[in-house]
C-alpha cells in the first residue's frame, strides 16, 4: 500500500509515451455527473414524499429506501470488478444506465408497497454501479491527463442544487405524481448522456493476472478508512428519508425545503472548487476526520434548530459531512490503488458505504417514528463511531509497522 502522502504510481509504466487527453474529456465526464445528479437531486429529497403520497407507512418507506442499498451491497462490488476486466468501463456504464432507464418505467403503474419494492430492487441493480464507474473513469483521467477531479465533479453538485430547487417547485405546484415523471425523465436523460462519456480504454500492466490483483478486503487500514467514510455518509440516511417530511411537518413550503437542500450543496461546491488546493495542504485521512467531526456537530444540533436562517446555517455543514468525506475518499483511493484496480476499489467503498447506508435508512423509519427530530442524535453518535474507527486505523498501521 502506498504512502497516502505520495502520488501513487499509475498503472502505466513511467517509460510509456504520454497519452493525449480525449477531446473535451472533463466536459463530457462533467455532463455525465450532471445528468446523474439531476436524478439524485430529485430522488433524495422528494421520492420519500411520493412514497408517502402512495399511502406507504413510515416503516414501508424506510424499507423501500433501504432495499435499494441492499442491492448495492449484494451486486455493486461484483459489477464494478467485472467492469475493471472489460476493455472499457464506460461501455459497461452505458449498458447499465439503459437497463436502469428501462426498469424505472415500471414505477408508472405501481401504486402499492410490494410492486414499488420490486421495481426499486430491479432498477437499482443496474443503477447503483453507475456512480462508482463514473468516478473510476474520472480518476483515470486524473491519473493519465492531469484532470482536476473536484472541478469535474462540481457540476454534479451544481445540478443537484437545481434539481433540489426544481423539485421543490414541482412539489409546491403539482401533485406528487409529477415527482415520479421527473425521475423517469432524468434517468432517461442520463442514459442518453452516457453514450458520450469518453471511451479511454483500460490501461493495464503486462503482469495483470488474477494472482496480481490486490486483495483490498485483506488490507485492514484500507478497509477501516473506507468503512469510516461509509458510516459518515450513512448518517445522511435519516435526512434523505425523512428530512423533507420533517420540514413539511414544521410548516415549511416545498420551495423552502428545496432551498434547505440546495444551500448545503453550495458549501459542498465551494469545497470541490478548491479541493486541489485543500489536498495539497492536508492528507485525505485528516480531511475525512474533519468531515466526520462536521457530521457529528450537524446532527447533534439538528433537533434543536428552529427558523429559516438557523436551518440554512446548519445545512452549510453539508460541505463537511458530505463534501469533505467524499473528496477525502476519492483522493485516498487515488493515492493508494493503481489505475487498473480503481473500479474494484470504488466497489469496495460502495459496498461498505451501501451496507452502512442500508442499515441507517432501514432504521430511520422506526427511529423517526419513535424519536421524531431526536433521531438525528443517533446519527451524531454514528459520526463519532466513524471518528473512532479512524483512530483505530492509526493503531492498526502502527502495529503493522512495529511488526515489520
Amino acid at each position: 500500500m502506498a504512502d497516502p502522502r505520495q502520488p501513487a504510481v499509475s498503472a502505466g509504466s513511467p517509460q510509456s509515451a504520454p497519452e493525449p487527453m480525449p477531446h473535451l474529456f472533463g466536459t463530457r465526464v462533467a455532463l455525465l455527473y450532471s445528468a446523474h445528479f439531476l436524478y439524485v437531486g430529485l430522488y433524495l429529497p422528494y421520492f420519500p414524499v411520493w412514497l408517502k403520497a402512495q399511502g406507504l407507512a413510515d416503516w414501508e418507506i424506510s424499507t423501500v429506501l433501504s432495499m435499494s442499498l441492499v442491492i448495492r451491497v449484494l451486486a455493486s462490488g461484483q459489477v464494478t470488478s467485472f467492469a475493471d476486466r472489460r476493455p472499457d468501463r464506460s461501455v459497461v456504464l452505458t449498458w447499465l444506465y439503459f437497463g436502469a432507464a428501462i426498469a424505472i418505467l415500471l414505477y408508472l403503474p405501481a401504486s402499492s408497497f410490494w410492486p414499488i419494492l420490486f421495481v426499486t430492487l430491479l432498477y437499482n441493480f443496474f443503477f447503483n454501479p453507475v456512480l462508482p464507474l463514473a468516478d473510476a473513469v474520472a480518476l483515470a483521467g486524473v491519473r493519465r491527463f492531469g484532470a482536476d477531479y473536484g472541478k469535474i465533479r462540481i457540476w454534479g453538485s451544481v445540478v443537484f442544487i437545481l434539481a433540489n430547487m426544481g423539485g421543490g417547485l414541482l412539489l409546491a405546484g403539482f401533485a406528487p405524481q409529477a415527482i415520479l415523471w421527473s425521475l423517469v425523465s432524468a434517468m432517461w436523460l442520463g442514459a442518453i448522456v452516457s453514450l458520450f462519456l469518453p471511451r479511454i480504454g483500460r490501461r493495464t500492466l503486462p503482469s495483470d493476472t488474477p494472482a496480481d490483483r490486490p486483495r483490498l478486503w485483506r488490507n485492514p487500514s484500507f478497509v477501516v478508512v473506507l468503512l469510516s467514510a461509509g458510516i459518515a455518509q450513512s448518517t445522511h440516511g435519516l435526512l434523505y428519508g425523512f428530512g423533507s417530511i420533517y420540514w413539511q411537518s414544521q410548516g415549511y413550503s416545498g420551495t423552502m425545503i428545496g432551498v434547505f437542500w440546495a444551500i448545503g450543496v453550495v458549501a459542498e461546491i465551494l469545497l470541490f472548487q478548491f479541493s486541489g488546493s485543500v489536498m495539497r495542504r492536508i492528507s485525505p485521512v485528516a480531511l475525512l476526520a474533519a468531515g466526520c467531526a462536521g457530521a457529528a456537530i450537524r446532527w447533534a444540533l439538528f433537533p434543536y434548530v428552529t427558523g429559516d436562517i438557523a436551518f440554512l446555517v446548519l445545512q452549510c455543514l453539508h460541505g463537511l459531512s458530505f463534501g469533505a468525506v467524499h473528496i477525502a475518499t476519492m483522493h485516498y483511493i487515488m493515492d493508494n490503488v493503481s489505475e487498473e484496480h480503481i473500479g474494484t476499489a470504488q466497489g469496495v467503498g460502495f459496498v461498505l458505504g451501501g451496507l452502512a447506508m442500508g442499515i441507517s435508512v432501514f432504521c430511520s423509519g422506526p427511529l423517526y417514528a419513535a424519536l421524531g427530530a431526536n433521531a438525528w442524535l443517533v446519527m451524531s453518535g454514528a459520526s463519532i463511531v466513524a471518528l473512532a474507527l479512524l483512530a483505530c486505523r492509526h493503531l492498526v498501521a502502527d502495529e503493522r509497522h512495529a511488526a515489520s
